[in-house]
């Protein structure tokens, strides 16, 4: 029997029918948000996500600037147009697009957002505070994969969860939200050896590699199992696919998110949420 599908197109709307809701009832009572985007040069699949956010900005009332500085710019030039936007009292939110530019690191601008701006999540700081179960702004992705695999109504507790990547955007941190969850998280990389016999234990998988579109297979799913595919692969006919071989996992698993239509379409709508609690922690 095919698994049930794990729906983020769905998950997607609903979550911004709340978000539409409480931006609006904030803005009445005189807080309105604004969410910055920042650009270093440009990047087919960088100006794509802005021009997502900016859409879903618009559509859930969210004023959102896009902001954009030249490729050749210096870490600090850099830095100094990060500090400008976070010392703005009128920006609740600030996010780095990436990739940036090969001779600036990321992770090292990341660090210059001030972490109560940083919508993203993806800093020291908001790591951190993931680290120590004091949340505050949650990596997006991550955070958007566990919200999914929710949907499946699977009690979390006791769970035997493993998670294939160890990225500082993905796959560590959903590792450290399913162990909030009180599941018992194993991470599986590149160097893992047998990696499908460990996968095959897991009552959740959590796929994150982006090596290889279709490289997991029915070997690595446990019968029933819930299976969040967060990789978004470009393949030479233009289309995307996930790290799963859906048919083959299909046929196995018991929950699957598909690839488009699952954690990608979740991702952008917990980017508002995130901006939303940014918000409110401001207003205090």
């Amino acid at each position: 029997m095919a698994a049930q599908v794990l729906d983020g197109k769905a998950l997607a709307k609903r979550i911004q029918k709340e978000l539409t809701a409480e931006f609006a009832a904030l803005k009445e009572q005189g807080h309105a948000a604004h969410l910055v985007s920042l650009s270093i040069g440009s990047d087919e699949s960088s100006d794509w996500y802005v021009n997502n956010q900016k859409k879903a900005a618009e559509k859930l009332g969210v004023q959102y600037t896009a902001e954009r500085i030249d490729a050749s710019s210096t870490h600090e030039q850099a830095a100094d147009k990060i500090r400008e936007i976070c010392a703005n009292p009128g920006v609740t939110g600030m996010i780095l697009q990436l990739p940036v530019p090969k001779h600036l690191d990321g992770n090292e601008l990341a660090k210059v957002i001030a972490p109560e701006k940083n919508v993203e999540g993806v800093d020291p700081d908001n790591l951190g505070l993931l680290v120590m179960n004091q949340y505050r702004n949650l990596p997006c992705t991550a955070r958007a994969a566990i919200e999914l695999a929710a949907e499946s109504g699977i009690d979390f507790k006791g769970k035997r969860a493993v998670v294939l990547g160890r990225s500082i955007i993905v796959g560590k941190p959903c590792a450290l939200l399913l162990l909030d969850k009180h599941c018992t998280v194993t991470v599986c990389h590149s160097r893992t050896q047998d990696m499908a016999a460990i996968a095959r234990e897991a009552d959740i998988l959590v796929t994150a590699m982006g090596a290889k579109p279709g490289m997991i297979n029915a070997e690595y799913i446990k019968p029933g199992a819930v299976v969040v595919d967060v990789a978004t692969i470009a393949t030479e006919d233009g289309k995307y696919r996930g790290d799963c071989d859906f048919e083959s996992v299909n046929a196995v698993a018991g929950w699957l998110s598909p690839v488009p239509g699952g954690v990608g379409s979740v991702t952008t709508q917990i980017l508002f949420k995130n901006t939303l609690e940014t918000l409110k922690r401001q207003i205090g």
